[in-house]
């Protein structure tokens, strides 16, 4: 808070040094350098919260000076030209909307050229117009285009604060996509466990339950069969939980290098009554094989468990797509206590099965028992969510990228070719006021030979045309109180270096003169 207090004196010292130099070279009252100092002062306090106010202050009080100064031999104070241009561009940092700034703009101007016509009621109409619109000129050179800098300013710092809090929401991602990895490592680790663990138990319940129901066995057979069989469950239902601290998404198959021949032999010699229909050579893809391979694993698992005594037949066509079929006839023979399931290897199996671009359905059959049918492409595809990504579209952080730089290039082409477009069109605006006002105001050098000095005003008036000469040479004559001098071209303008002045006082013509308009000086026979 300091230091911006010691700034706000720095800004109001330094803009007002131009102001007490210029007034003090032309010796203007104190009371005028008062105000002006004032002026400064309070637009320099307001530039934070109101910067469009602490503009209007000094746009206003240099408005004020012009309207009273213009056409006069004074000459023209522009010491708060300075501030304004600082104001200007401070405004345009402070992100001020556009239509404020404009709307400002249009009625300080507007209000300058009523006011110097309502001051100035002896300076011609024209000459007030045309220097209006020189000021208006100059407005865009030294109010707009300071804003539209400063905008341009305020713009690139907020890309600038973009991109760091682009580079803070990076890094969280990061870390959460680290933490996201640790979880899926913890992932493999439960999934391999419940394809190879839990399939192995689930084959060793299975056999035991055989065992258990086995009549050649005695009692203390069947019981140690019993027992065995409680074990397993207990250990798949410990390794449930396990899995369920562990889990969070699918992961590889184990063992990698077993076949489904093999798998579904291996569950046949646990006394699972399986059969296997193989068709088709077609060579599959590593993931999609290991799909396949975990489609049937966990089938035969779940078959095993839910369906006791149960027939199951496996189907696996491989052609363009694979189609893998496992079907169980249902339970034939009751288990006394049923293995408990976690629910989740129907889930992890639709994740696998997804992960290489197929689809899953699993379901009890019409007819009893139940039925799991994958269809999965022979070279494997991207997931769901990766298809939904258009070719060609750009991606998140290309996208931004792509935003700020047409932002930028945006900022920088309003910032100078806004100024020079509008400076063009007020320059051609201008000129062609210039140029209509030059050949309306020309009075061929017959004509005014023919007037005469006491000749009646009226007379003359009906003589002379419809408008004056707006850049008069006014400098080196002073007329005589209560003489009205007018200035008239005799030819079109930029062809001549001379001009006609005609004075009346008291209702007559009382002087008439060639006067010089160049840096060449008229001869008698160039102004006839």
């Amino acid at each position: 808070m300091k230091w911006r207090r010691w700034g706000d004196v720095g800004l109001w010292v330094a803009l007002s040094l131009p102001v007490l130099a210029e007034s003090g070279a032309r010796d203007d009252p104190w009371w005028m350098r008062i105000a002006c100092l004032l002026t400064v002062g309070a637009a320099v306090v307001l530039r934070r919260r109101r910067p469009l106010l602490a503009l209007a202050l000094v746009s206003w009080a240099e408005s004020a000076i012009l309207a009273f100064s213009m056409g006069t031999r004074a000459g023209v104070p522009i010491a708060l030209v300075f501030a304004i241009i600082v104001l200007s561009y401070l405004a345009g940092r402070r992100e001020t909307q556009l239509k404020h700034f404009v709307m400002l703009c249009s009625w300080t101007l507007l209000g300058e050229l009523a006011l110097s016509l309502v001051v100035q009621p002896e300076v011609p109409k024209t000459e007030s117009v045309l220097t209006w619109l020189l000021v208006l000129l100059l407005a865009l050179l030294l109010v707009a285009l300071p804003w539209l800098i400063g905008r341009y300013r305020a713009q690139q710092a907020l890309l600038e604060s973009a991109g760091w809090e682009r580079a803070e929401r990076i890094e969280r991602e990061q870390r959460m996509a680290v933490a996201q990895e640790r979880l899926r490592e913890r992932s493999r680790i439960a999934q391999d466990m419940h394809d190879s663990v839990g399939h192995e138990l689930s084959l060793i319940a299975l056999r035991a339950a055989a065992l258990e129901l086995d009549p050649a066995l005695g009692d203390e057979q069947r019981q140690a069969a019993s027992s065995l069989r409680e074990a397993a469950a207990t250990a798949t239902e410990r390794l449930g939980e396990i899995i369920g601290v562990l889990r969070e998404a699918e992961a590889t198959t184990v063992p990698r290098d077993e076949s489904v021949a093999a798998l579904v032999e291996r569950a046949a010699a646990s006394g699972l009554e399986v059969e296997l229909v193989e068709e088709g050579d077609a060579e599959l893809a590593p993931m999609v094989d290991r799909a396949v391979h975990r489609v049937v694993q966990e089938s035969l698992t779940n078959a095993s468990k839910h369906a006791p005594g149960g027939a199951v037949s496996v189907t696996v066509l491989r052609e363009d797509e694979v189609v893998v079929t496992v079907v169980d006839t249902g339970a034939q023979r009751p288990v006394p206590a049923p293995l408990p399931s976690s629910g989740r290897g129907l889930d992890g199996l639709r994740e696998r099965v997804r992960l290489v671009g197929g689809s899953l359905y699993a379901g009890p059959r019409a007819t009893g028992g139940f039925e799991v049918r994958a269809t999965i492409p022979r070279a494997g595809g991207r997931p769901e969510h990766a298809a939904d990504d258009k070719p060609g579209e750009l991606s998140g952080v290309a996208g931004e990228r792509d935003q700020v730089r047409r932002t930028a290039r945006r900022g920088l082409v309003t910032a100078v070719v806004v100024p020079l477009g509008l400076g063009a069109v007020i320059g051609v605006v201008a000129l062609g006021y210039y140029l209509v006002t030059g050949y309306s105001s020309i009075l061929r050098p017959a004509q005014y030979g023919e007037l005469t000095l006491g000749q009646a005003e009226s007379d003359v008036r009906r003589a002379l045309p419809a408008m004056e000469m707006i850049d008069a040479p006014t400098e080196s004559f002073v007329p005589p109180a209560g003489w009205s001098c007018r200035y008239y071209r005799p030819a079109e303008p930029f062809s001549i270096t001379f001009a006609y002045r005609l004075c009346f006082a008291g209702g007559v013509l009382v002087d008439k003169a060639a006067v010089q308009t160049g840096s060449v000086q008229p001869t008698p026979e160039s102004t006839r």
